[in-house]
């Protein structure tokens, strides 16, 4: 029983624990960086590339142990820098086949993943994984949403901003209304 109690014991602790920690992971999921079209062979802009530069930097120390790509050559592209830097292949799963993705974001243990997607796949993938609601703009690049994945169920997903570098870039916020007064905010002359 000692022998239990001093070897066995904590043996059997630290594997359930390793176990535990394979299947909670963080899932990152963006759009493809600008592109040239929508056309699937369609490449990444000047813009795009740069954007895709700054998410490799942006994405190196998070963990990142699997990434998803569609067959659209700007998903790949925008996914490359990183998995480059990671010595990792990405896994091409076809845009119009959403399912199959959800399913390997919810079952596939093995570190954080990565999912570079669509404006209109990766909304569907965030609802599938009963994650919450997300909607992305026409111009929407710079998005990067994130869920945690625990035993196959997902917490709410949470919405940053990164690396701006497209031609939104250099806009400037301008007087809104203010919300508890409905006036204008006052404006300093120059």
């Amino acid at each position: 029983m000692k022998l239990f109690l001093r070897v066995l014991l904590p043996a059997v602790l630290f594997s359930h624990m390793a176990v535990a920690q394979q299947q909670t992971r963080l899932v990152y999921l963006v759009r493809h960086a600008e592109a040239t079209s929508t056309a699937p062979d369609a490449p990444l802009t000047p813009a795009g590339e740069k954007r895709a530069d700054c998410l490799a930097r942006t994405m190196k120390e998070a963990g990142i142990r699997q990434i998803y790509v569609t067959d659209a050559k700007r998903t790949q592209q925008t996914a490359a820098p990183l998995a480059k830097a990671l010595n990792i292949t990405p896994k091409i799963i076809a845009a119009k086949d959403p399912n199959q993705l959800v399913q390997d974001l919810l079952y596939a243990g093995g570190g954080n993943i990565l999912v570079v997607g669509h404006s209109d796949t990766l909304p569907f993938v965030v609802g599938r994984l009963q994650a919450g609601t997300v909607t992305i703009g026409e111009n929407d690049f710079d998005r990067l949403f994130v869920t945690t994945v625990i035993e196959g169920g997902t917490t709410h997903v949470s919405t940053l901003k990164y690396c701006e570098c497209g031609a939104t870039a250099g806009a400037t916020a301008t007087p809104t209304p203010s919300t508890k007064t409905g006036k204008k905010e006052p404006t300093k002359k120059k």
